[in-house]
């Protein structure tokens, strides 16, 4: 059976632990350090007995056939560099984004390609139920155009937290931490270039809020909007009229659960996701999915239209 390490006590412990040691129905090996954390998380006592204790996160790595790195981007980068050196380990589950910037991430992107290790990086979007019906209406000829709003208020804004998911040049903001989920699926879907940025709000860390319309071949332009310090929650994705059948989706967040929202004592809304994520690391023959590169390509595109868009406005 594989077993698999997980390096972040954070969303490793209350997100990758449940998920791989229920649903995957994996062996789990957690640094020691982990121990007291995952004792004051009474939702995760169900999952003791599928835990492996090591010495530290060095140890572990060396006990385990896969990895989950629950990291932030930098700290990913730094333990990428470790695993990659650890022939034992065939699997490699990655946060995303994959690296704080774009060029980063294709120079990461090539020496994964080059290590024959299985790595699946998580983009989740692709395996929720209403994704189906967005694939659906793609496939139809003449599909009018779409639209997608996700609107939420963030953890870091509302609570005035101070942390690395706000800060852009750690990977963080609007788009390199919560715009990259849609920027991976529309890549995989064929988008491949940006045909406009209408609006884009910075804050000193980074961007808050942006806007924009993606095009690729055969397919209607999508019009995206993210705006990460909304008074309200809201995600939807609609085919506007025209389209020979129609698509109007509306709900609280993308992952039908609250988005970052983890309330104490009960099981986090995404472990599902993450199971069905986790899992095709098994399942799929691939090493590397075909749409991460498009996905570093299209995120690097929208950057530089925002970039271009910010020095005209100057």
């Amino acid at each position: 059976m594989t077993t698999i390490a997980i390096l972040g006590s954070g969303f490793g412990l209350y997100g990758y632990l449940p998920a791989l040691a229920g649903p995957c129905g994996r062996q789990v090996v957690l640094p020691e350090r982990y121990r007291d954390r995952l004792a004051r998380r009474p939702e995760l006592t169900s999952y003791a007995d599928r835990v492996i204790w090591a010495k530290d996160e060095h140890a572990a790595l060396q006990a385990a056939s896969g990895v989950v790195l629950a990291q932030c981007p930098q700290r990913q980068s730094e333990w990428l560099a470790t695993c990659l050196e650890q022939p034992g380990l065939e699997y490699l589950i990655l946060e995303k984004p994959l690296a704080p910037s774009p060029e980063a991430a294709r120079t990461w992107h090539t020496k994964l390609a080059a290590s024959g290790k299985v790595v699946r990086i998580a983009y989740v979007l692709r395996f929720l139920n209403w994704v189906a019906g967005l694939r659906d209406y793609l496939r139809q000829p003449d599909s009018g155009r779409l639209a997608i709003r996700w609107q939420f208020m963030a953890h870091h804004f509302r609570n005035q937290v101070v942390t690395w998911k706000r800060d852009h040049d750690q990977g963080g903001g609007a788009i390199r931490f919560y715009g990259i989920h849609l920027i991976a699926l529309l890549a995989e879907m064929g988008y491949s270039s940006v045909a406009e940025v209408s609006e884009c709000e910075q804050v000193e860390e980074g961007v808050r809020r942006w806007r924009a319309v993606f095009a690729g071949p055969d397919i209607p332009n999508c019009d995206v909007e993210v705006d990460s310090c909304a008074d309200k929650s809201r995600f939807s994705v609609v085919g506007h009229p025209g389209s020979p059948r129609s698509l109007h989706l509306e709900q609280p967040d993308p992952f039908t659960g609250g988005g970052e929202t983890n309330r104490p004592g009960l099981p986090d809304s995404r472990v599902g996701v993450l199971a069905r994520f986790c899992e095709s690391a098994w399942s799929d023959p691939r090493k590397l999915q075909d749409f991460y590169r498009p996905t570093i390509e299209l995120w690097s595109r929208l950057e530089q239209a925002v970039h271009a868009q910010r020095s005209c406005a100057a």
